[in-house]
Protein backbone atom coordinates (compact mmCIF):
# COMPACT_ATOMS: atom_id res chain seq x y z
CA UNK A 1 0.00 0.00 0.00
CA UNK A 2 1.37 3.37 -1.20
CA UNK A 3 0.25 6.96 -2.27
CA UNK A 4 0.14 5.63 -5.93
CA UNK A 5 -2.26 2.86 -5.24
CA UNK A 6 -4.55 4.78 -2.65
CA UNK A 7 -5.10 8.13 -4.55
CA UNK A 8 -7.91 7.32 -6.93
CA UNK A 9 -10.99 8.11 -5.34
CA UNK A 10 -9.60 10.20 -2.63
CA UNK A 11 -9.11 13.76 -1.31
CA UNK A 12 -5.64 13.25 -2.90
CA UNK A 13 -6.38 12.36 -6.81
CA UNK A 14 -6.67 15.93 -7.88
CA UNK A 15 -3.96 17.54 -5.47
CA UNK A 16 -1.21 17.35 -7.85
CA UNK A 17 -1.06 19.16 -10.71
CA UNK A 18 -2.37 17.54 -14.31
CA UNK A 19 0.90 16.25 -15.92
CA UNK A 20 2.74 15.36 -13.29
CA UNK A 21 3.81 11.38 -13.71
CA UNK A 22 3.77 10.42 -10.13
CA UNK A 23 5.07 6.82 -11.08
CA UNK A 24 8.30 8.51 -12.56
CA UNK A 25 8.99 10.73 -9.99
CA UNK A 26 8.41 7.85 -7.68
CA UNK A 27 10.95 6.13 -9.74
CA UNK A 28 13.73 8.80 -9.68
CA UNK A 29 13.22 8.83 -5.42
CA UNK A 30 13.72 5.05 -5.21
CA UNK A 31 17.20 4.77 -5.25
CA UNK A 32 19.28 4.07 -2.16
CA UNK A 33 21.88 6.53 -1.52
CA UNK A 34 24.59 4.77 -2.56
CA UNK A 35 23.77 4.36 -5.76
CA UNK A 36 22.52 8.20 -6.47
CA UNK A 37 25.88 8.34 -8.58
CA UNK A 38 24.91 5.71 -11.09
CA UNK A 39 24.62 7.16 -14.52
CA UNK A 40 20.76 6.41 -15.51
CA UNK A 41 19.46 6.13 -19.07
CA UNK A 42 17.38 9.33 -18.92
CA UNK A 43 20.16 11.75 -18.32
CA UNK A 44 20.96 14.33 -20.66
CA UNK A 45 24.82 12.91 -21.70
CA UNK A 46 26.28 15.85 -20.46
CA UNK A 47 25.15 16.05 -16.63
CA UNK A 48 27.22 14.72 -13.97
CA UNK A 49 26.11 15.20 -10.55
CA UNK A 50 28.33 16.97 -8.12
CA UNK A 51 28.70 16.30 -3.99
CA UNK A 52 28.49 19.60 -2.19
CA UNK A 53 29.51 19.47 1.27
CA UNK A 54 27.11 22.34 2.44
CA UNK A 55 24.77 25.01 1.74
CA UNK A 56 27.73 27.53 1.51
CA UNK A 57 30.04 25.54 -0.77
CA UNK A 58 26.72 24.58 -2.26
CA UNK A 59 26.00 28.15 -2.88
CA UNK A 60 29.19 29.21 -4.65
CA UNK A 61 29.27 26.58 -6.53
CA UNK A 62 25.65 26.64 -8.40
CA UNK A 63 26.47 30.94 -8.94
CA UNK A 64 29.55 29.87 -10.64
CA UNK A 65 27.78 27.36 -12.65
CA UNK A 66 24.56 29.67 -13.50
CA UNK A 67 27.16 32.75 -14.25
CA UNK A 68 29.40 30.54 -16.49
CA UNK A 69 26.32 29.22 -18.65
CA UNK A 70 25.59 33.21 -18.91
CA UNK A 71 29.12 34.08 -19.92
CA UNK A 72 29.26 30.81 -22.15
CA UNK A 73 26.04 32.10 -24.15
CA UNK A 74 27.18 35.03 -24.51
CA UNK A 75 30.57 34.37 -25.90
CA UNK A 76 28.89 31.66 -27.92
CA UNK A 77 26.53 34.39 -29.54
CA UNK A 78 23.56 32.79 -28.08
CA UNK A 79 20.28 33.94 -26.11
CA UNK A 80 19.60 31.93 -22.72
CA UNK A 81 16.37 31.05 -21.09
CA UNK A 82 17.12 30.38 -17.58
CA UNK A 83 14.29 29.10 -14.98
CA UNK A 84 15.57 30.42 -12.16
CA UNK A 85 14.72 28.96 -8.31
CA UNK A 86 13.57 31.50 -5.82
CA UNK A 87 15.68 29.32 -2.65
CA UNK A 88 18.09 29.00 -1.56
CA UNK A 89 19.05 32.59 -2.60
CA UNK A 90 22.95 32.42 -1.93
CA UNK A 91 24.00 31.18 -5.22
CA UNK A 92 22.78 34.77 -6.43
CA UNK A 93 25.27 36.46 -4.85
CA UNK A 94 28.14 34.69 -6.37
CA UNK A 95 26.09 34.92 -9.87
CA UNK A 96 26.93 38.88 -9.46
CA UNK A 97 29.92 38.63 -8.24
CA UNK A 98 31.21 36.44 -10.96
CA UNK A 99 29.50 38.31 -13.88
CA UNK A 100 30.99 41.68 -12.21
CA UNK A 101 34.23 40.52 -12.30
CA UNK A 102 33.87 38.96 -16.01
CA UNK A 103 32.41 42.08 -16.47
CA UNK A 104 29.06 39.96 -18.63
CA UNK A 105 26.09 41.99 -19.49
CA UNK A 106 23.03 39.82 -19.47
CA UNK A 107 21.04 41.60 -22.29
CA UNK A 108 21.05 38.08 -24.09
CA UNK A 109 19.58 36.59 -20.97
CA UNK A 110 15.51 35.46 -20.02
CA UNK A 111 15.24 34.86 -16.49
CA UNK A 112 11.33 32.47 -15.96
CA UNK A 113 11.29 32.16 -11.87
CA UNK A 114 10.51 28.66 -11.32
CA UNK A 115 8.12 29.47 -8.41
CA UNK A 116 5.89 32.49 -6.25
CA UNK A 117 3.35 32.29 -3.43
CA UNK A 118 -0.08 32.15 -3.88
CA UNK A 119 -3.46 32.10 -2.73
CA UNK A 120 -5.75 29.56 -4.33
CA UNK A 121 -7.13 31.67 -6.93
CA UNK A 122 -3.51 32.09 -8.31
CA UNK A 123 -3.12 35.72 -6.90
CA UNK A 124 0.21 36.33 -5.68
CA UNK A 125 1.59 39.10 -3.41
CA UNK A 126 2.37 42.50 -4.83
CA UNK A 127 5.90 42.67 -6.25
CA UNK A 128 7.09 45.55 -3.93
CA UNK A 129 6.39 43.37 -0.90
CA UNK A 130 9.07 41.94 0.63
CA UNK A 131 7.59 38.08 0.80
CA UNK A 132 7.10 38.03 -2.94
CA UNK A 133 9.90 36.06 -4.93
CA UNK A 134 10.03 38.79 -7.70
CA UNK A 135 10.93 41.03 -4.85
CA UNK A 136 13.58 38.83 -3.45
CA UNK A 137 15.02 37.92 -7.26
CA UNK A 138 15.36 41.92 -7.67
CA UNK A 139 17.20 42.52 -4.46
CA UNK A 140 19.14 39.32 -4.91
CA UNK A 141 20.09 39.11 -8.84
CA UNK A 142 18.41 41.78 -10.50
CA UNK A 143 19.21 45.12 -8.67
CA UNK A 144 23.11 44.26 -7.88
CA UNK A 145 24.17 43.18 -11.31
CA UNK A 146 23.23 46.92 -12.29
CA UNK A 147 24.40 47.71 -14.99
CA UNK A 148 25.03 44.14 -16.46
CA UNK A 149 20.99 42.83 -15.39
CA UNK A 150 18.56 41.22 -17.29
CA UNK A 151 16.36 43.71 -18.97
CA UNK A 152 13.18 43.98 -17.20
CA UNK A 153 11.41 42.87 -20.31
CA UNK A 154 13.55 39.79 -19.95
CA UNK A 155 12.19 39.05 -16.73
CA UNK A 156 9.10 36.42 -16.23
CA UNK A 157 7.84 35.81 -13.00
CA UNK A 158 5.78 32.77 -11.75
CA UNK A 159 2.56 34.78 -11.79
CA UNK A 160 -1.72 34.14 -12.50
CA UNK A 161 -1.03 36.09 -15.72
CA UNK A 162 2.67 35.24 -16.95
CA UNK A 163 3.12 31.88 -16.15
CA UNK A 164 0.73 30.61 -18.62
CA UNK A 165 3.17 31.97 -21.39
CA UNK A 166 6.32 30.55 -20.06
CA UNK A 167 6.32 27.78 -22.40
CA UNK A 168 5.06 29.90 -25.71
CA UNK A 169 8.07 32.13 -24.76
CA UNK A 170 10.59 29.37 -23.98
CA UNK A 171 9.80 27.99 -27.40
CA UNK A 172 10.37 31.35 -29.06
CA UNK A 173 14.33 31.52 -28.00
Amino acid sequence: MNLLSTMKGSNMEHFFPKGWDLEKIDRCCSHQPDEIYQRQSHWHSGFEPVMCDDNTVFGVMMGHEIALSIKNARDNGKKLAMILPVGPMGMYRWVVYFLKQWNVSCDHVWGFNMDEWSDADGNTLNPSEKGSFQNAMEEALYGPLGNLTIPESQRNFATKNDLPGYGEKIEKL
